[in-house]
């Protein structure tokens, strides 16, 4: 049987509208695997991923060299941001699968992160243009400590939402003491809030808490 590794990518900001949360991913990764015969070996899970720090990306390049597997994505978009970064890769020696386009040989994926970046950039331009406009209108669009601490706490919530689809797969196979999740999301290469270090009980302990309030919060409503 064929071997793959999956690479799953969360975006703190685009994660609700488009659709493509943590399960979204893995479901259509895992179907494509039943589908065509692969085994999957391991899934790397990367969130608030930048150009310059994409260390679950490579983690999985490295996986995939060293088992001699194929790199599986949910779609082209949580591979890469830009056609250079996706350039990189595609010059690789990693056989890369899109699930969504699994016909897409590595000319085709060139060709379709040059448009989406494309795309990126107008919708770009146009939110510059709205900025403007909201200026020129007497906005204020500058920052104080409290607008940042609301920000703050609502980006570990949604942190939060988007591991509870993962939380609830560890559940459902037995795992759910803070000390066996906190192994658990260490062997995923799953990053912490702040994207730095390994998840320790008390971390582990903080999330699922947090998970809690919200829930509890939308029940009161």
């Amino acid at each position: 049987m064929k071997q793959a590794i999956a690479y799953y990518r969360v975006s703190t900001t685009r994660q609700g509208r488009s659709g493509l949360g943590l399960e979204a991913q893995q479901n259509a990764v895992e179907s494509y695997c039943k589908l065509n015969e692969y085994e999957l070996l391991q899934e790397v899970i990367e969130i608030k991923s930048t150009r310059k720090q994409r260390e679950g990306l490579f983690q999985a390049l490295e996986l995939c060299r060293l088992h001699k597997a194929t790199l599986i994505v949910a779609r082209l978009d949580r591979l890469g941001r830009d056609v250079e970064q996706i350039a990189g890769i595609v010059k690789s020696k990693v056989e890369i699968i899109v699930a969504d386009n699994p016909h897409a040989n590595r000319f085709t994926i060139h060709i379709l992160a040059a448009v989406a970046e494309e795309q990126r950039q107008r919708i770009s331009e146009t939110t510059k243009d709205a900025l403007e406009a909201a200026k020129k209108r007497g906005v204020i669009l500058g920052k104080n400590s409290q607008v940042l601490s609301v920000a703050n706490r609502k980006a570990a919530e949604e942190f939060a939402q988007k591991l509870s689809p993962l939380l609830n797969r560890l559940r459902s196979r037995g795992i759910t003491s803070v000390r066996a999740v906190a192994k658990e999301l260490n062997k995923k290469h799953v990053p912490t809030f702040r994207g730095e270090g390994r998840w320790h009980p008390s971390t582990v302990y903080a999330l699922m808490n947090r998970l809690k309030e919200t829930h509890n919060s939308i029940s009161n409503l």
